[in-house]
């Protein structure tokens, strides 16, 4: 279950989830995407690059859920994976943008089920 929270605290973003199995929306996670970039108001340079790290960390995610380490290993490259990305972003965002986009993916956790 940690997998399926971090995962989704991660991307918040690009998955469809299940209890055993995952699936990946391209849609629902460009969807979700757009909103975060509404929501934190960024401008057409901020967009562009915001897109290419979402793009780059989607990628690396699914590399994860595929690989055959078990969930707990899984967890603990999730969990890293999310602080880098959001290292990464923090580095496009200033500091007002970068409160909308972590208050944001919190608003997403909190709607996600764990059961």
């Amino acid at each position: 279950m940690k997998t399926i929270f971090i995962s989704t605290l991660f991307l918040l973003t690009s998955t469809t989830i299940s209890a055993q199995n995952f699936e990946f929306d391209k849609e629902k996670a460009k969807a979700t995407v757009d909103d975060q970039i509404k929501y934190i108001n960024l401008d057409e340079d901020k967009k562009t690059y915001f897109i290419k790290i979402n793009e780059k960390y989607q990628l690396k995610l699914e590399d994860i859920r595929n690989s055959s380490k078990s969930r707990f290993e899984k967890f603990q490259d999730l969990k890293q994976l999310s602080k880098e990305k959001d290292d990464e972003i923090k580095t496009l965002l200033n500091k007002v943008e970068f409160k909308l986009y972590k208050k944001y993916q919190n608003q997403i956790r909190d709607k996600i089920p764990i059961n």
